[in-house]
Formats: C-alpha cells, structure tokens, sequence
C-alpha cells in the first residue's frame, strides 16, 4: 500500500487551517497544520513532508523567511506560497528563493489541488532520477571495478606481476585492507601472491586443511564471508584475527567450470559484504583466473603470437568499453544535473524529455554490463541454461518489442512458418541471440534496408537466419567474427564501429550450450547473414 502524501499548512488563521485541512484529508492527504513559523520548523524538523503550504504572512516570521528554513531542513519540499494580496515583489521573491507556485486567497480548492498534484509529480520525478541515479553510479562503479582488475591483471603474462597487480587493484578499488590468492599446485592450495598482510601469518595461509574456509570454498566452490573474525577460532582466521583484522570472504576462481584456487579478501573495520559484493569478487575472480591461465598457457609454450593478438584485443576492448560508458554518462549526468537545478522549473514535456535520455542511455549501460557478465560466466562455464519446449514464434515475439526499437530506421521483417517444431531453449537467451544479431545487422546496414528474421525446418534442427543488406563481409574473417573481442573494421564504409566486440561471441556461446551451431555467409557488397540451428528434441 501507498503511504499517504504529507502536507504541512502554516496560517495565522485558525478557521483557514481547519478548512484547508478537512479539504485536503478528504482527498487522502496527511495534514499537519501550525499558525506559526516556530511551530512549522519545529514539525519540519521531526519528520518529512511532501508539500508546505505557507502564508506570505505570519505573526512571528515572513513567509519567504520560512520558506528559507524549510528548504534548509527539506531540500526537496514542495513549497506553495500564499497571500491575501497579490504583490509581483512577492511572488518573484519566493519562486527566487525555490518556492513551486504562489497563489492569492480567497483559494480555489480545485485549483489548489491541481498545484498540488503538480508539485508532487515533480518530486517523484526527481526523487526517482535521483534512485535511478544512485543505482546507475553503483553499477557504474562495479563495472569501473572490474575493468581496472582485468586491466591491471592483463598487463602481464608473467604469473607473480598478475597476481601482485591484480589484489593491490582489489584491495584499493573495493576500499579492503588487504587481500591474497591461492592457486593449485599438485591438488594443493598453495599463496600465489598478497597485498596488505601482515609477515607472521603468510606462512599459514595456504597450509589450512580440507576442512577450512579456503578449503571448503574450494571444493565446494561457493564463497564464504565471516563478518565478525572474533567469533571463528579455525587457524587461519585466529591468525586474521590477533592480526588486527574483523571480516573476511573468500571466493574460489573459476575457469571453463573449473576452479583454480580462491581469493581471500580482509578488512580491519567490521564490514557486512553485500551479495553484490560477492558477485563483483567472483567476477573478479573469474578475470583473475583468466589471466593465471593465459600465463599458465605461455608458460607452457603455447602460442605467443596468438596470446599477443588477444592481450591487444583485450587492451582495445577496455578502450572501447571505457569510451562505451563515457558517452551514455555523459547524457545521464548532464540530464540529471539539468533537473536538479533548484533555481529552473521546467516543464513536464522537457522533464520527461530529459527522463527519457536518462532511461535510454542507462538501458545502454545496463546492456553493456550485461554483456560483460553474460561473457564471464560463458567462459567460466557457469552459464546456466533453463531449457523450455517453445514454439519459436513465441520466443520472438518475447523480445519483438525490442527489435522494433533497435530497427527503428530499418525495415524488419519476420518469417516464421507455421510447420516449424518447436525447439527446447531458454527462452531469454535465445532472445538475447536475436537482439545482438539484429543489433549487429543495425549497425551495418544502412537507414531502410531490409533486416530478415527468417526460421526453416532442417532434419532434427531449426535453422533461424538474420540477413541484412550490408557490404558484407571478407571471407578470410568469416571465421573469426564469432571470436571475443573481435571487430569487422570498414564493414559499413565508414570505418570501426565502435563496441566492445562481445556480442557475436556471446551469441556463440549461447547457442552451443544449447546444442546448436551458429556461421555467417556473406558476399561483399551483398550484406551478410547469421544463423544458427537448434535442436527440436
């Protein structure tokens, strides 16, 4: 249920008061009445209110003086101002000082409404842009977080200078005191590399037994988190703990389903980890143990051309990522800034102008670390795929709205007949497929060409196309499009498009978990189409 909008009515007349105050609770409003300044201020102070009614004129105070110290306690009140005389010096002189309107008695109760209605629907605007903000800057935080770890991580492929750079990175972005790792050396969990511990109690980490936290968020790879050391008296957190240190989590690293070792993170102040702050530590995890790989793979003589190629794709990728956040950061904050402007009022279309940029552009943000999160856990085998029998009419029509928005200034066209089977898949993520290869169709083709979704019946398969009419692609990249990281430059004519180079990859992955294949066919100059089967039993 809704809690009831408050409103506080400051008159020196008392048969207004008892008036206005039926009016408005009759209409379902809270209402607080005071016939002085001192009075309205001292109820101000105790609790919020939405909207403040005052007279321009009181016994004890002016009416824009209480306007200051309301605003002063309530920033975001919605003040309405009144007199029983209509003076042009007044009312400049309150809306200055951040009043919402300035009405004359005798009122009109319907239009005192009206005002009312209007002032909150500002507040709501703002205080949802404000939520929405907050939510915006955390996300954008994690993302910023994850970026510098796999920055700092990728940086090297010598196995200590990973390790070494990519817990001071943790510790310093996350605000934690100090941090280790632990990798697998013959079936035993052995300190890879610490930042911030103290030398007496090195030698214990990594000696713990099965049955301690490290050795039991290895086997069973799960994380762990100990808010309050004090109150553990295993070995290795006794030892955190006469350390000076208060909480603890550990999360295991995790690559292609397997897991490599743990981190362990400490901090000297008690601190609850939020489960998104887990999620963020397995995910660094997850790039740390990208990168112990890849240095245990160029120890190993694999490659180095090829481990090459993919530490410059990597460094572009972050350049492109970083340039991907900017931009759609730059509308929300200057939008934001634009509404909270406590000196402009704008109007409803302009607010909703402004929302909407905001609404749009955090949608980008939020498909961007979408996709970051879809890729490490694809390559972290963590995936998980909730498989459904669905008519796959119907898994496009899930996601219809969202094609008709990205192929707003194209022509999309569906062709799914009515003697396709039905294919078992996760419906949202087979309409993730269709979203990045329409996506991908958009951004190379030209305005009002033609995008085809087209599906046919194939043996035991469902074959499922998306065909643009693009210059196409050369046939030597035709088999490394679907690589992560990888971009067609020079495809639309007009050079690199940027992106980060993760959604065809994405689209790979998902489609071989569900059992299927996924290729492209393109002529130069004829545009180019993707499909994929999937598997009708």
């Amino acid at each position: 249920m809704k809690s009831k909008k408050s409103i506080l009515v400051v008159d020196d007349d008392r048969d207004f008061l008892e008036v206005i105050k039926r009016i408005l609770e009759s209409k379902g409003y809270e209402v607080m009445t005071a016939p002085s300044a001192e009075t309205a201020v001292s109820g101000a102070r105790e609790r919020f209110y939405n909207v403040a009614i005052l007279d321009i004129s009181l016994p004890d105070a002016d009416g824009t003086e209480l306007l200051s110290l309301l605003l002063d306690v309530h920033p975001d009140i919605i003040a309405i101002m009144l007199t029983g005389y209509s003076s042009v010096q007044n009312a400049m002189q309150s809306l200055n000082r951040g009043a919402f309107a300035y009405l004359e008695k005798p009122l009109d109760p319907e239009h005192l409404l009206s005002v009312i209605e209007q002032g909150l629907e500002k507040q709501l605007l703002l205080f949802e842009n404000r939520q929405l903000m907050g939510e915006l800057e955390e996300r954008n935080r994690e993302t910023t977080i994850l970026l510098k770890v796999s920055r700092a991580a990728s940086q090297s492929l010598e196995l200590q200078q990973i390790i070494d750079s990519a817990i001071k990175e943790v510790t310093r972005s996350m605000d934690i005191d100090a941090g280790y790792v632990c990798l697998v050396e013959n079936s035993h969990l052995v300190l890879g590399g610490y930042y911030g511990l103290p030398e007496q109690i090195i030698g214990g980490i990594g000696q713990e037994s099965n049955d301690s936290i490290i050795g039991r968020v290895f086997q069973r790879v799960e994380p762990f988190v100990v808010g309050d050391l004090s109150s553990h008296d295993e070995p290795g957190t006794a030892a955190l703990a006469r350390a000076g240190f208060r909480s603890y989590a550990v999360v295991p690293l995790m690559i292609l389903g397997e897991c490599i070792g743990i981190m362990g993170v400490t901090t000297v102040s008690q601190r609850d980890f939020t489960s998104m702050e887990i999620d963020l530590l397995i995910a660094i995890g997850r790039e740390i143990a990208i990168s112990v790989q890849n240095a245990r793979l160029y120890e190993e003589e694999s490659s180095s051309r090829a481990l090459r190629e993919l530490d410059t794709m990597r460094t572009e990728f972050l350049a492109n990522v970083s340039h991907e956040l900017r931009t759609p950061l730059a509308v929300i904050k200057g939008s934001a800034n634009s509404l909270l402007q406590p000196d402009v009022n704008f109007d409803e279309p302009t607010w909703r102008e402004f929302l909407q940029s905001i609404d749009k552009d955090a949608d980008r943000l939020n498909r961007l670390v979408d996709d970051l999160l879809m890729m490490s856990r694809l390559e972290s085998g963590a995936l998980e795929v909730r498989k459904q029998k669905r008519n796959l009419a119907d898994v496009v029509a899930s996601v219809r709205d969202r094609l008709n928005s990205l192929a707003a200034r194209h022509r999309l066209e569906i062709d799914i007949p009515g003697n396709v089977s039905p294919v078992t898949v996760d419906e949202g993520q087979i309409g993730e497929v269709l979203t990045n290869l329409v996506e991908n169709a958009v951004k190379y083709s030209g305005e009002n060409n033609r995008i085809i979704i087209k599906a046919c019946p194939n043996h035991d398969h469902v074959v499922v196309s998306v065909t643009d009419e693009g210059t196409g692609i050369p046939p030597e990249l035709h088999h490394k499009v679907f690589d992560r990281f990888f971009q067609v430059a020079n495809r639309s004519g007009k050079g690199n498009r940027m992106g980060t180079g993760l959604g065809l990859a994405i689209c790979r992955g998902i489609i071989e978990a569900h059992g299927g294949k996924i290729w492209v066919e393109s002529e130069m100059d004829k545009g180019a189409t993707f499909s994929f089967s999937l598997p009708t039993n």
